[in-house]
């Protein structure tokens, strides 16, 4: 790995979540199973959105190759949105041509790129004391676009959270017509 870089970020973010989760800043799953840039086992991490168009593109990910799609679901089972207000952090920079040749992976990134080598750079992060990765979101992403940009961050951060969630009518886009 090259000089990592970090990137400031801050503002609103958001955070799919199932209509049962009673705490949206829990990473206590995340820690159990791991994510893409924390490996199971060793620390949680909060996965944010930076937008709801990501948020929905994170949802239709994770429908991908199944039979049921998100409008299937019955409407008390489909995802809500949880919005948070990030205070001021540093965090590895994943998500600028800069930050990703730093970080020695290529202009396509997160394209065809794997768990294990981001998983790799949020331990050393996390080891560092860095409270999370600012990075391209790997939903929908193909060699050369990518949706837009997620913010992981570590352990329980300290974020405020929107005491009331939008449903999913209120905030997916309308399906796709055809």
């Amino acid at each position: 790995m090259g000089r990592r870089r970090t990137i400031g970020r801050s503002g609103k973010y958001y955070r799919v979540v199932a209509p049962d989760w009673v705490d949206a800043t829990d990473t206590s799953h995340s820690k159990l199973r791991g994510g893409r840039w924390n490996p199971a086992g060793e620390f949680g991490a909060l996965y944010l959105n930076a937008t709801v168009q990501v948020a929905a593109a994170n949802v239709r990910a994770r429908h991908a190759g199944r039979a049921i799609k998100p409008f299937d679901l019955l409407p008390k089972a489909r995802p809500e949105l949880v919005s948070f207000e990030v205070p001021m952090v540093d965090v590895v920079d994943a998500c600028t041509a800069a930050g990703i040749a730093a970080l020695d992976f290529a202009g396509s990134f997160p394209y065809d790129v794997g768990w294990p080598p981001c998983q790799e750079i949020g331990r050393q992060a996390h080891a560092d004391g860095l409270p999370g990765v600012a990075a391209r979101s790997n939903a929908e992403a193909t060699a050369t676009t990518w949706v837009g940009e997620e913010l992981a961050l570590f352990e329980k951060p300290r974020v405020r959270a929107a005491r009331v969630r939008r449903r999913f009518a209120e905030w997916y886009p309308d399906p796709i017509p055809g």
